[in-house]
């Protein structure tokens, strides 16, 4: 998880032999949100933060102020480098007694009645909600302590919608496929660790929804809209495509396609904005290039027979949407037994 610049730590302040008359002054002022007890970032900085960027100090307020905080559920996945469809409601810590579960109100506070001040109390914050485990071995990241890997994983598969629950495996399978703990061909379920994490599961259901989400979990795709596509097609009913198919012709290689469906002959491609604005996607040549490059690899996968299907993030945010265009292009839903 990458913390911005901005959080005040008002114990960190105190180590340096700086006192916090000038925190207080300015938080009574409305210059300062105060996250947690101790902890504020400049109200102008909240404002204009990203959610991910609020998501990570309110994150770290928390830790820093209860002494052997782990995370747990998507703030571990966060913390510990795995992707997240989007930032969690919840700065989530384990706990192991039962009567200590559950959410608590935010403690986020603005005073002050400027403009800024008021439009700081209409952000979304990021209350602590407590989520019971058992049998933790927390594994530390920076200054994090986070549920360990398989847990995290089979926690959120368990629990978490489709989409959200895919990300994350998907995101677990690369990790643990480029540390060679996944044979090549062989799914979550055959790791150790996993499996062990998905029986101890609470309950059947929760059990079942975890083995269906290893069973779809895959290293291949290579970024979070692949992913969440992946969830958009099962929730549709379409069978789950070919990931990273290598296409060839008669003046050699093509490319590799995001998706392909072989018996209804059509590919696919997730369009996500950044390949085409990330200078560091485009390996060095320019946008309009990076258009071109791709309507030239379009056209000789369409020469082959195929039917090229695009999409964006907008289309998978509304299935119905994705649903026209993959039905536009020739493929077909699973037959209902």
């Amino acid at each position: 998880m990458d913390v911005p610049p901005g959080l005040i730590d008002s114990a960190a302040v105190l180590r340096t032999g700086s006192g916090t008359d000038r925190i207080h002054r300015e938080f009574r002022a409305g210059k300062l949100v105060r996250i947690r007890r101790g902890f504020y970032v400049p109200t102008n900085d909240w404002v204009a933060a990203q959610p991910s960027h609020r998501f990570a100090w309110s994150t770290v307020a928390i830790t820093r102020s209860i002494n052997g905080a782990v995370l747990t559920g998507q703030t571990a996945a966060l913390a510990s480098g795995l992707p997240t469809l989007g930032t969690p409601a919840f700065v989530e810590l384990a706990t192991t007694q039962p009567g200590r579960s559950g959410a608590r109100k935010s403690s986020l506070q603005v005073l002050g009645e400027d403009s800024t001040a008021l439009e700081a109390r209409k952000i979304r914050s990021y209350p602590l909600r407590y989520c019971l485990r058992s049998g933790m071995e927390p594994v530390r990241h920076g200054e994090f302590l986070c549920v360990g890997l398989a847990q995290v994983t089979a926690d959120i598969m368990a629990s978490a919608a489709l989409s959200e629950a895919l990300v994350v495996a998907d995101g677990a399978a690369r990790r643990l496929s480029g540390q060679w703990t996944i044979a090549p061909g062989s799914g979550l379920m055959s790791v150790p660790e996993m499996a062990a994490a998905i029986s101890a599961q609470p309950n059947e259901a929760a059990r079942q929804r975890a083995e269906f989400v290893a069973s779809l979990a895959s290293p291949l795709p290579e970024s979070v809209g692949e992913s969440y596509s992946r969830a958009a097609f099962e929730f549709l009913g379409f069978e789950q495509p070919v990931l990273q198919q290598v296409f060839n012709d008669r003046n050699g290689f093509i490319g590799r396609s995001d998706f392909w469906w072989p018996r209804q002959r059509v590919v696919g491609e997730f369009d996500g904005k950044a390949k085409y604005v990330d200078p560091a996607m485009r390996s060095g040549i320019s946008a309009d290039e990076a258009v071109y490059r791709e309507k030239l690899r379009e056209d000789r996968i369409r020469a082959l027979g195929y039917t090229f299907v695009r999409w964006a993030w907008s289309d998978v945010q509304s299935p119905d949407r994705l649903k026209r265009k993959l039905l536009a292009a020739g493929l077909r839903p699973r037959q209902k037994r």
